[in-house]
């Protein structure tokens, strides 16, 4: 079980830094955060990540990983959400299209997208996400993996406000009509 996780999680990566570089040479720029609640959540994810892995990979790494229990239950129901969030956030990736970027940049204009799985959820990349590090909490079963989980789970719902105050500004009415429709989360 614990290779099939650890699988996920850095197919989860691949795909996440692919779509940046795809995104990056398509728009002709570099993607990089430039807001610090964005950088912390992305330093906070990469630390879980990194715990998650050598927790996976090191023999008695449980010592240093803050390991609080070793039930197979959690395991195997923690690699079903990095599943599930793999795939879900892959396809709210490939709904956004050309509007995907990485942080709220406010001298861009992207499209409104409210289609596919954006029609059920505002922030269905975000979710997934959460469920990933959700799911890397419960395989893990590791403090420090459930802290820096939750410690980025707690900066996306700030970057996603910011984001609602961009989109507002940006798109008005149709987003606002959007944001009584459909939910924040799901």
């Amino acid at each position: 079980m614990k290779y099939i996780s650890l699988s996920l999680i850095v197919l989860f990566y691949i795909f996440f830094f692919l779509r940046a570089i795809i995104l990056s040479r398509k728009i002709g720029k570099s993607i990089k955060a430039k807001d610090v609640v964005l950088n912390i959540a992305i330093i906070s994810a990469s630390i879980s990540s990194v715990i998650f892995i050598l927790k996976k990979t090191l023999p008695n790494s449980e010592v240093y990983t803050l390991t609080i229990g070793d039930s197979i239950g959690f395991e195997i129901v923690g690699t079903i959400l990095i599943g599930i969030g793999l795939l879900f956030s892959t396809i709210a990736s490939l709904n956004l299209g050309r509007s995907w970027r990485v942080g709220v940049n406010n001298s861009e204009k992207t499209e409104l997208i409210t289609k596919g799985i954006y029609k059920f959820s505002r922030n269905p990349y975000f979710l997934f996400y959460d469920i990933v590090l959700i799911g890397l909490s419960l395989s893990s079963q590791s403090i420090l993996v459930i802290v820096f989980s939750l410690t980025t789970i707690s900066m996306f719902h700030i970057l996603i406000l910011k984001e609602e105050k961009y989109l507002e500004n940006v798109h008005g009415g149709e987003y606002i009509k959007y944001k009584k429709q459909t939910r924040r989360y799901f």
